[in-house]
């Protein structure tokens, strides 16, 4: 068994596009059993069962104080943390700091830590049902790898090398989109990425994406929601043939949509949370459905209630919060809008990390300006542009 110092772990999860891969590390016949786990405890020199999590939060201490510091290099957060010692901050006590709202994001360029050369994707957001400009973010070369890495490894709980993998989001054709790095991560895996003509997902074209299933026949894919439901509809009684795992994303997963598909098409289905904000990916099931295992080495997760700024205890629900341990366009104290809480105590696959639960909707305010939970109507997020800098 090989066990490093927090400071030898640092430079290797940094060469490693921040989480190494796992062949680069042993680890102990008692290690996580969770993938994600595994990744984590990798990272941060998994010296055993008892000791990696305790490994992993000062690591991701270290992480946070090193993206404070890189975000006062951007004008936003050079006048915003202007007051405060950074070096003070932790992940347990980041309820000092002030908040970062949405439409703060609508001039990436005040939020930019690096120099534009540096900036590999700049992506333009609006969702349905925001209003004024859109919000802007930008991803590092590093920033990409980190999501590239994290679909790689949370992946390999639905595909394996040699086998199929079906990308039905949009956007295929887009370098470093969520297809492209989905494709770049699982292909240097052995996995064979496929994705349908463009022209295959729209609405009225569902019988030649099925028809394309067929002929594919893949033995995992990831689909958004309202994609699957169509597919049901042409494969009524049993899955497309060799079809054996989903991952579903982008939109909200239905329990009554999630239990046709384990049912009729007797498939493991694995939902993901993720954001723009977050470099498209935060968190993923695990095939025990216990909460949504997070990337804890690239960002940071808070609740708080949605009327105020207290920091709930794991268990409670409300705002999710987000600081994002990214290069670009790091996000300090993100209020995301989303409605969750953090699950407290292990995980049934034996993780004994905080998940987060399940998001119950979205935070509208009444005329009285009191918060209360809206479900967003499904496939209303949407990219309406992307500029490679």
């Amino acid at each position: 068994i090989y066990t490093l110092s927090l400071h030898d772990a640092l430079p290797i999860y940094e060469l490693c596009g921040r989480h190494p891969p796992l062949p680069a590390v042993k680890l102990a016949a008692c290690a996580p059993s969770c993938p994600l786990d595994a990744c984590l405890a990798a990272a941060c020199g998994a010296a055993g069962a008892v000791d990696w999590p305790a490994r992993l939060a000062g690591l991701q201490a270290e992480l946070l104080r090193r993206t404070l510091a890189r975000a006062r290099r951007s004008r936003f957060y050079r006048r915003q943390l202007a007051a405060y010692d950074l070096n003070l901050a932790t992940p347990a006590g980041l309820s000092a700091l002030p908040f970062t709202r949405p439409e703060a994001l609508q001039r990436p360029e005040d939020f930019l830590a690096v120099s534009l050369n540096e900036v590999e994707r700049m992506v333009t957001l609006r969702s349905s049902g925001t209003t004024g400009p859109p919000k802007r973010l930008a991803f590092s070369a590093g920033d990409l790898a980190q999501t590239r890495n994290f679909f790689a490894v949370g992946m390999g709980m639905l595909v394996r090398a040699g086998e199929r993998l079906a990308v039905l989001l949009p956007g295929a054709e887009r370098p470093d989109g969520v297809a492209d790095l989905l494709r770049q991560g699982l292909s240097a895996a052995g996995v064979f990425v496929l994705s349908p003509p463009p022209e295959f997902l729209r609405e009225r074209d569902d019988l030649r994406l099925a028809r394309w299933l067929l002929a594919q026949r893949p033995h995992a894919m990831v689909a958004a929601p309202t994609q699957l439901a169509r597919l049901l509809a042409f494969f009524p009684q049993a899955a497309p043939p060799g079809l054996a795992g989903i991952l579903t994303s982008t939109e909200p997963l239905g329990a009554e949509l999630r239990q046709r598909l384990e049912s009729v098409w007797a498939c493991l289905v694995l939902d993901h949370y993720g954001l723009t904000e977050t470099c498209y990916g935060c968190a993923l099931e695990c095939p025990a459905h216990d909460g949504y295992h997070l990337r804890w080495l690239d960002v940071v997760v808070e609740i708080v209630d949605m009327d105020g700024d207290t920091v709930l205890p794991p268990g409670e629900v409300g705002e999710v919060v987000l600081t994002t341990l990214r290069e670009a366009m790091p996000l300090i104290r993100y209020r995301t809008g989303d409605v969750a809480s953090l699950l407290p105590g292990p995980c049934a696959c034996g993780s004994p990390l905080k998940r987060l639960g399940p998001v119950l909707g979205r935070i509208a305010r009444g005329p009285d300006g009191r918060a209360h939970i809206v479900q967003p109507e499904k496939g209303a997020a949407r990219q309406v542009h992307r500029e490679n800098l």
